[in-house]
């Protein structure tokens, strides 16, 4: 046998066997459980923040979605810094795919300012929180009907607020400036009587929408009551009226001094989509620690850990745990946190009389006074230039 032709059987006796191995490899592959495909296209868009994890993935034994160890995590609180955005102690980081809103209208990140209540849904892996959705949610956004400057009151919209300037003299002096008739934002939680206690305040414009969020402590036929106002509603077929107990959101406008709702909607206390497991809660404690028996925050019922020795009535604290229903938590950890300071960007009303609804109130810009030019530039005296004689070109040296 010659050298060539041994050199070619190997050969094919090499490729021969490769292609055995390959065919016995196909067939095991072919015989063995194959796993769960998901049909969720991340190219179309469709899925968890565009990964193409669809929602009915999340698995109930705790360990993400998918089992990829990433929980969705629901946070309400007060922007209280940024590099990252700060609330509630978290650091949640955003990137373009994050979707803002500002009281359910679209809005970038430049809106974002320390103080304001947002609403967001995170995506978190080994203490890591990324941003999917962000909500700024003013508590109530309209006219200041009431202000008591001594005690740091307002009354906006029917609704009790109150401000801690902290002996701040710019913001007492700011807040001395604000007038019935003024339209602010406000920025805050609720404590347990409906007081809604500001951590900010914005000064906005007449042609602003007016909004309201709170809880539903009366419901009818013919309105929903809402702290101190009475929300006309207008019964439309297949629509469902907010029940007591519901937090309810209205918006629309002032008409002949009057609040006119063109939205009315009611939620349950946990307003999370269903795919939120874990939830970062703010709020104010009803009552103190040491009267002990069951924890009821802003309807939520509150399982688990308890208030923390000490925390007196109206605390301010942050509920961490499990979402156990639509206004349930299993909560793993409470803690206090400090008494907020109010920022106070309302500085009263800037508008020109003119366009202002009330023209009884002093003017606050000062016209531009009135000053004689002259019509023309005044004659100036020809000057004459002595003629001066320069040489011609360059000495010789």
């Amino acid at each position: 046998m010659t050298r060539g032709f041994k050199h070619h059987l190997n050969g094919t006796t090499l490729r021969t066997c490769a292609t055995a191995v390959m065919l016995s490899l196909l067939a095991a592959c072919a015989n063995a459980p194959q796993p769960m495909m998901s049909a969720a296209d991340p190219k179309n868009g469709d899925g968890i923040g565009g990964t193409g994890i669809k929602s009915a993935q999340i698995n109930t034994r705790g360990d993400g979605i998918g089992g990829t160890g990433i929980t969705n995590t629901g946070v309400r609180g007060t922007i209280t810094g940024f590099g990252s955005i700060l609330v509630n102690g978290l650091e949640l980081e955003f990137n373009h795919k994050t979707t803002v809103a500002s009281d359910g209208k679209p809005t970038t990140l430049d809106s974002l300012r320390v103080g304001q209540i947002i609403q967001a849904v995170a995506h978190s892996k080994d203490g890591k929180y990324s941003l999917a959705t962000l909500e700024i949610q003013h508590a109530v956004t309209g006219p200041v009907t009431a202000i008591n400057a001594s005690t740091e009151n307002l009354t906006v919209l029917g609704q009790k607020v109150r401000l801690n300037l902290a002996g701040d003299k710019a913001a007492i002096a700011a807040f001395k400036t604000l007038q019935a008739g003024d339209i602010v934002s406000v920025s805050g939680l609720r404590q347990a009587d409906g007081t809604i206690i500001a951590t900010r305040v914005d000064q906005t414009s007449d042609d602003d929408r007016i909004l309201l969020r709170g809880t539903a402590t009366a419901v009818s036929a013919a309105s929903v009551h809402v702290g101190d106002l009475d929300i006309p509603v207008t019964q439309t077929a297949g629509a469902t009226a907010p029940q007591v107990g519901a937090q309810v959101f209205a918006a629309g406008r002032m008409i002949n001094g009057k609040f006119v709702a063109d939205v009315v909607s009611g939620t349950t206390p946990l307003s999370f989509d269903e795919a939120v497991t874990a939830v970062s809660l703010e709020a104010y404690a009803p009552k103190a620690a040491e009267s002990g028996g069951p924890l009821t925050i802003d309807g939520v019922t509150v399982n688990g850990a308890a208030l923390p020795a000490g925390t007196p009535a109206n605390g301010r604290i942050i509920v961490t745990g499990a979402i156990a229903g639509p206004s349930a938590i299993t909560a793993t950890n409470i803690e206090n946190v400090h008494t907020v300071v109010t920022i106070n960007a309302a500085r009263g009303s800037l508008r020109p009389a003119a366009i202002r609804p009330d023209g009884s109130r002093p003017e606050r810009v000062a016209p531009r006074p009135s000053i004689d030019r002259p019509q023309g530039r005044p004659d100036t005296p020809s000057v004459t230039r002595p003629v001066i004689d320069r040489p011609q070109g360059i000495p010789s040296v």
